[in-house]
């Protein structure tokens, strides 16, 4: 239960760390993101990334509240 936890506390800290990430990307030049996109894709695989991010910490919080709640 308690690495159950820990690995919420994780994942969720991650989605936060992505979705401050996306909020700074338009204060970075946009000579240097139009490079950046050419080359990687960023702020596509940032979008991207924030959705299945979110989605795997939201699952992860139902199990544990789930366990939680009915002390499996």
């Amino acid at each position: 239960m308690d690495q159950l936890l820990f690995l919420c506390i994780i994942i969720t800290a991650l989605d936060i760390f992505l979705i401050i990430y996306a909020f700074t990307i338009p204060l970075y030049p946009q000579k240097w993101r139009n490079q950046v996109n050419k080359k990687y894709k960023n702020e596509t695989v940032t979008g991207v990334t924030i959705i299945f991010v979110t989605m795997a910490a939201c699952f992860l919080w139902i199990i544990y509240f789930y366990f939680l709640i009915f002390h499996l």
